[in-house]
């Protein structure tokens, strides 16, 4: 429990019908103890974050209320497929992670509401998976193929009967 830095500019953020406040880099929110209004971190600093980010495949959008540039990335690139982040402010909330949910459940991708591997390579923030291209690829050259459809066989049908009635009629 703190209160909000003093030498620090802070910034009023929501999320959904929470105020949250970022302050160089923290994200707090506004509580109550023994009736008096105070701010609990709710994100760790920038250095911890960036330190964590670079164990992450290179995000930093893998834990809620995350907040920076990457963020706000990751949101503009959820609302260009569509989806409803509510502010596009930077901040890794409910609504980020909710729409990032109906992202994964929409392309069956596993629903982790994280930005993980694969939900990574479906937006384009890492390259696509070259083993997976190697393997479309493989399939699609290795697949059979028919001759005739069913489609044909009627025609052909037709046809044999016209040549059929043809020769009855000399």
């Amino acid at each position: 429990m703190a209160t909000l830095p003093s030498d620090k500019e802070c910034e009023e953020v929501k999320d959904g019908t929470e105020t949250l406040y970022l302050c160089d880099g923290v994200l707090y929110r506004a509580t109550y103890y023994d009736d008096t209004q105070v701010y609990e971190i709710v994100s760790p600093a920038e250095e911890e974050a960036a330190e964590q980010a670079q164990t992450m495949i290179g995000l930093a959008l893998t834990t809620p209320m995350t907040s920076g540039p990457a963020v706000r990335e990751l949101q503009t690139l959820l609302v260009g497929y569509g989806y409803d982040v509510g502010t596009v402010d930077g901040v890794f909330g409910t609504a980020t992670e909710t729409a990032l949910l109906w992202l994964q459940y929409d392309y069956e991708l596993e629903q982790t509401g994280m930005v993980d591997e694969p939900t990574a390579r479906l937006l384009g923030i890492l390259p696509p998976d070259p083993e997976a291209e190697e393997g479309a690829a493989e399939e699609a050259t290795t697949e059979p193929t028919e001759a005739a459809s069913a489609e044909d066989e009627p025609e052909q049908e037709a046809a044999d009967e016209s040549a059929d009635e043809e020769k009855s009629d000399d």
